[in-house]
């Protein structure tokens, strides 16, 4: 490395740590066309480079570089490296991870004084991270990258030094990049659960099935289980599909001591994983020899939380018959006028509310009362998980949220990262394994997911590290889970005046809606998809979304609620 490449150490150390928090970018403009080279699957379009030109002046020759390394993918950066001295391109690292940058505005390319240094200035939409990791910056993210020139004997223009990774356009990452969920099981290995990461469009299988073996991210890792032994490897570093669309797993021989049960499991997470455009089957062998075929799996991908629509109304839970709320037959009265925050199972048992500011209570048969389960100042609206505990606790939550099952034992599930901070919102996914939150502190308003962290018996015991997601929101008061990898967010962003629904998925960009017509929308509440989001106003109008538009669903309600 040149002395001028070490002596921004610094430098390249907190540009990563920007890019490992989030903020990365790439360019589109210079000497480069965009064609049809040879893809793997119909329809995908792919940049392609071009050698540098002779003379070129530092700053084009920057320009070059950059469309010439958003190319990179296609040709293994060949191309890319004839911009740089034989020196860099040994250093230079593509592969470390891509930044993602807005083509809304021209880039702002810098030549200095001495001719000799050119800066890049990019406005940056999201990171991605070696492993396929995605960040979604937040509102007027920046970064700054910096490229060292020489002559060479020639007297031509190169690059001596530069930070690894790629800088790429939004449009180009969009074309060359897709989303793939790696799945790992809940720790009673009868579902699966997504870990969605971003990969080269080109050879996404061996990408994806790379990094499933390595496993989950620190976020969620303590939360789920895999069925591959420890250690397990790509026997070959690649996973071809041949010409009838079998894709070829070639596993290391630790795969060799997984029992007839890890077998079936370990199949099921690779035949998810590799549900790719060209795949339609898969073939798992170990050290190159076949692996005995175990019985299917039975596991659950994406649970529905049905159909049944719950509110409160008058003194009562209700269930949504079309636009009529019609009285829960099994649940008796509530005895008390201030009741909000509904939650149920999906079997009904336990279904909740919160009476008041401070009082978690159960919701009785006809005839009983309600039964206490939890009090404390400014109770969070609570939500059930798949094992029946229900999730509540103080807003200012003093590193912990609080767990109760309905017969009224109470655990403290610690959270550190939620210290200092006061919740505004949450919900369990329908796996169990995750938990999605909004809470604000010192550093403002955030919506976060982290793993539920449980021990043998199923109890929440922790949740492992927040993964910050939905970083263009400015304000959020509700969250809820749309899909196995998406949430409805109710907040606002860019320059609203008042909240809508956002979509945010656990890796990807955020997504606005329209706002309600009439009024504000004060709670959420989603079944499985977009078509079954739901807002409520603060004067008791229901809406459901339809497409991008919204419409009355039932009127004089209150505290939707789908079960979880």
């Amino acid at each position: 490395m040149s002395p001028r490449a070490a002596s921004r150490g610094p430098l390249l150390a907190a540009l990563l740590a920007l890019v490992l928090c989030g903020c990365v970018s790439i360019p589109t403009n210079g000497p480069v066309a965009v064609g049809d080279g040879r893809v793997d699957e119909p329809g995908t379009v792919f940049p392609l480079a071009y050698s540098p030109p002779a003379d070129a002046e530092p700053v084009a020759l920057v320009q070059g570089f950059l469309a010439a390394a958003a190319a990179g993918l296609s040709d293994n950066y060949a191309v890319a490296r004839q911009y740089l001295t034989v020196g860099a391109r040994t250093e230079w690292v593509p592969d470390e991870g891509v930044v993602v940058y807005s083509t809304a505005e021209p880039l702002d390319l810098r030549l200095s004084a001495d001719g000799s240094q050119v800066s890049v200035t990019l406005p940056v939409v999201a990171t991605v991270d070696a492993d396929g990791r995605y960040w979604e910056s937040p509102p007027g993210a920046r970064q700054e990258a910096v490229f060292d020139l020489v002559q060479d004997a020639s007297g031509q223009w190169r690059i001596t030094a530069l930070d690894d990774g790629v800088l790429m356009s939004e449009p180009i990452f969009e074309s060359v990049y897709r989303p793939a969920p790696l799945y790992f099981l809940t720790p009673e290995r009868d579902e699966l659960v997504p870990e969605i990461r971003w990969f080269p469009q080109r050879n996404t299988a061996t990408y994806a099935v790379r990094e499933l073996l390595e496993g989950p991210s620190p976020w969620l890792r303590d939360a789920v289980r895999t069925a591959f032994p420890e250690g397990t490897q790509l026997a070959v570093e690649s996973v071809p599909v041949d010409a009838d669309g079998t894709a070829t797993v070639d596993l290391t021989a630790a795969v060799a001591a997984a029992d007839e049960r890890d077998r079936a499991l370990l199949k099921a997470q690779l035949e998810e994983v590799l549900e790719l455009p060209r795949i339609r089957d898969v073939e798992i062998t170990i050290a190159g020899a076949p692996m005995v075929d175990p019985p299917a799996a039975d596991l659950t991908v994406d649970p529905s939380p049905g159909s049944d629509l719950r509110v409160l109304a008058d003194d009562r839970v209700h269930v949504l018959d079309g636009s009529e709320p019609v009285p829960v037959p099994e649940l008796g009265a509530l005895g008390a006028a201030d009741t909000r925050g509904l939650a149920w199972s999906a079997d009904g048992d336990p279904t909740v509310v919160l009476s008041g500011p401070d009082t978690l209570v159960g919701v009785p048969e006809p005839g009983g009362s309600p039964r206490v389960l939890l009090t404390g100042p400014a109770l969070v609206e609570p939500s059930v998980d798949p094992a029946d505990w229900i999730w509540s606790g103080p807003s200012a939550s003093a590193g912990r949220v609080t767990a109760v099952r309905g017969d009224g034992t109470a655990v403290d599930v610690e959270a550190p990262w939620l210290d200092d901070r006061v919740v505004r919102s949450l919900q369990v996914a329908r796996d169990g394994t995750r938990i999605a939150v909004v809470s604000v502190g010192a550093d403002g308003v955030t919506v976060d997911v982290a793993g539920v962290v449980r021990d043998d018996s199923g109890t929440p015991q922790r949740l492992g590290e927040r993964m910050r997601v939905g970083a263009p929101l400015l304000d959020a008061t509700d969250v809820v889970w749309v899909d196995e990898s998406t949430l409805a967010v109710l907040g606002t962003s860019g320059t609203m005046t008042g909240p809508t629904v956002h979509f945010v998925p656990v890796s990807g960009q955020t997504r606005a809606v329209p706002a309600l017509p009439v009024e504000p929308a004060v709670g959420l509440a989603a079944g499985r998809g977009e078509r079954a989001v739901y807002a409520v106003t603060g004067t008791g109008s229901l809406w459901s979304l339809r497409g991008t538009s919204w419409v009355v669903a039932a009127e004089g309600v209150r505290a939707p609620a789908f079960p979880g």
